[in-house]
C-alpha cells in the first residue's frame, strides 16, 4: 500500500478558483494500489458471452441458463410491442409499408414468443392472411408446446377467453391480438388500434422534438468552445493529479465489487446482487478515509460540491443536455452504420431456428424494458428510481467524478472523454453494438463535468436522459 496522501494542517483542497487559476496549495499526489487496474479489466470482461457455452445446455437449480435467454425474450418482446403498435397505425394510413415494416420485424425477431407474437400481430392487421400461417414454421424445436398449438389455433381459427388468457401468461399484450373464434375482432381491437394511433402521433412528435433540441444542443455547443477558445469563458474544472490514485482505487472497488455481486447472484439468489450493489457504493466511499483522505477532500476530488448554486448547476444540467444531445447524435449515428453493416454484409439473423440462438446484429435491449413490461406498479416505480436516481448519482459519481478526474491528471480533456465514455458503455448490457452510441453519451456528461466541475450538472443530465426514456416506455407499454 502506498502512503497516505494527506494535507498539511490548516489547509483545504478547494475547488477552482473563479478566475480560473488553480488554489493554493493541493494534496500531495498518490500512486493507486497495484490491484486497481486488473479489477477494472476483470470488472470489463463480457462474462454472459464468456459462461454462455457452459450453460447453453439448459439450467439446473440456482444455476443460469435458459432464464437469461428468457428474460432477453421479454426485453425484446417489450420493444416488439412498440413497434407492433406503430405498424398497426400504419396498416390504415399505408398497408404497403406496413406489410414491408411488418417483414422487417419478422427478420428480426429472436426467440419462440417473438414468433408467436409477429404471426398474431399479422392476424390481427390481415385475418386471412396465409404469411401468418408461415410464420408458425420458425418455431423452434424447444418452444413451448402450449404457446405453440394456442398461437397456431388463434392464427387459423381464433380462440375464446379462456385461451386468450393462458396466451397472455405468456406473451402479455400480444395476446390482445388474437381473433375471437371464428376469426371475429378481438374484444379490445378498438382501443388497441386508437392505441396505437396515439403512439405513432406522439413518437411523430418526440421526433421533431429531438430534432429541434439537437439544433439547438449544437448551436449551444458551439457558442460554448468559442467563448472558451477566446478567453471569454473558462471551464470550472481544474485538472491535477492529486488524489488520482485513491480516486483509481474507489472506481475498481465500485465495479470490481458490482461484478463479483452479479456473477454470484445467479447461484444464491438476488439478496446477494441487491447486497452487493450497496457495498459497492458504500465500500468505495469509505475507502478515502482508510488512504488519509477526509470526506471533505474527496468530494471536492469528484464534484460532489455546489458550484455556483444548487439551482444554477441543475439549470446547467438541463441546458447542457441539449449539449449531450448533440454529442451524442455522433455515436447514435456510427451505432446505426455498425448495425446496418452487420445485417446486410454479415448474414444478419438469418431467421430464429433455436431459441437460443441469439445473434445481434443491433444493440441489445436493456433488461428493465422487459420489466417494465411484465412488472406491476411497484416494479415499474423501482425501475424509475433506478434509471433515474441510482444510476445518475452514483455512476456520474465514480465515472465523471473520480475516473474522469484520474485520466485528467495525464490526458488532455477529449481523451479522458473518450476512455470515459467507452469504459462507461462498455460495461452497459446493450451489447457491442451500443457503445458507440452510449460512449458519446457519455462524452457529453463529461463535457458537463469539464464546465461546471461540480457532479449536479452532469447527474442532472443524466437524470433527465434515462427518465425520459422510461418514462416514455412505462406509457408505451
Amino acid at each position: 500500500m502506498e502512503e497516505n496522501c494527506e494535507i498539511p494542517p490548516g489547509h483545504e483542497w478547494v475547488p477552482a478558483l473563479s478566475d480560473g487559476s488553480l488554489p493554493p496549495l493541493l494534496p500531495k499526489p498518490c500512486k493507486a494500489g497495484w490491484w486497481a487496474w486488473p479489477l477494472i479489466l476483470f470488472s470489463l470482461v463480457p462474462f454472459d458471452l464468456v459462461l454462455a457455452p457452459f450453460f447453453a445446455e439448459g439450467e439446473t437449480e440456482g444455476v443460469p441458463g435458459t432464464a437469461a435467454i428468457v428474460a432477453d425474450e421479454t426485453a425484446d418482446l417489450a420493444l416488439l410491442k412498440v413497434q407492433a403498435q406503430v405498424v398497426i397505425a400504419s396498416a390504415k394510413l399505408d398497408p404497403t409499408a406496413a406489410e414491408a415494416a411488418l417483414d422487417d420485424l419478422a427478420n428480426l425477431i429472436q426467440g419462440d414468443r417473438g414468433v408467436a407474437a409477429v404471426a398474431l400481430l399479422e392476424g390481427f392487421i390481415q385475418p386471412h392472411s396465409p404469411r401468418a400461417a408461415e410464420w408458425l414454421k420458425e418455431f423452434s424445436k424447444e418452444a413451448p408446446e402450449e404457446l405453440a398449438e394456442l398461437t397456431g389455433t388463434a392464427v387459423r381459427d381464433g380462440v375464446g377467453e379462456g385461451a386468450r388468457e393462458t396466451l397472455r401468461s405468456h406473451l402479455g399484450w400480444f395476446a390482445e391480438l388474437a381473433r375471437g373464434p371464428g376469426l371475429s375482432a378481438p374484444p379490445r381491437e378498438d382501443s388497441i388500434r386508437t392505441r396505437s394511433f396515439v403512439v405513432l402521433g406522439v413518437m411523430g412528435i418526440l421526433v421533431v422534438l429531438v430534432a429541434c433540441s439537437f439544433i439547438v444542443g449544437v448551436v449551444l455547443l458551439i457558442l460554448h468552445l468559442r467563448r472558451i477558445q477566446s478567453g471569454e469563458a473558462v471551464n470550472a474544472f481544474v485538472p491535477s493529479r492529486s488524489l488520482n490514485g485513491v480516486l483509481l482505487e474507489c472506481f475498481a472497488l465500485y465495479l470490481g465489487i458490482m461484478t463479483v455481486s452479479a456473477l454470484l447472484a445467479p447461484f444464491f439468489g438476488s439478496a446477494v446482487g441487491v447486497a452487493g450493489y450497496g457495498l459497492a457504493v458504500v465500500i468505495p466511499l469509505l475507502w478515502p478515509r482508510r488512504r488519509g483522505i477526509s470526506w471533505r477532500e474527496f468530494r471536492i476530488a469528484v464534484g460532489l460540491h455546489r458550484g455556483r448554486g444548487f439551482w444554477r448547476e441543475i439549470g446547467a444540467g438541463c441546458v447542457g443536455y441539449l449539449g449531450v444531445l448533440a454529442i451524442a447524435s455522433i455515436g447514435i449515428v456510427l451505432t446505426l452504420m455498425l448495425s446496418f453493416a452487420t445485417s446486410h454484409f454479415g448474414g444478419g439473423l438469418g431467421g430464429v431456428e433455436e431459441s437460443t440462438n441469439r445473434t445481434p446484429s443491433g444493440p441489445e435491449v436493456h433488461p428493465v424494458v422487459g420489466w417494465i413490461y411484465e412488472g406491476d406498479l411497484w416494479v415499474r416505480l423501482a425501475c424509475f428510481g433506478l434509471a433515474a436516481g441510482f444510476a445518475p448519482l452514483f455512476e456520474e459519481l465514480f465515472f465523471r467524478g473520480a475516473l474522469q478526474r484520474y485520466f485528467r491528471g495525464r490526458f488532455q480533456f477529449l481523451t479522458s472523454a473518450l476512455l470515459t465514455g467507452l469504459i462507461f458503455a462498455a460495461l452497459h448490457p446493450q451489447g457491442v453494438f451500443a457503445i458507440p452510441a452510449l460512449a458519446g453519451i457519455g462524452v457529453g456528461f463529461s463535457l458537463l463535468r469539464e464546465w461546471r466541475d461540480s457532479l449536479i450538472a452532469p447527474m442532472t443530465a443524466h437524470a433527465i436522459n434515462n427518465g425520459c426514456l422510461v418514462g416514455m416506455l412505462w406509457w408505451m407499454l
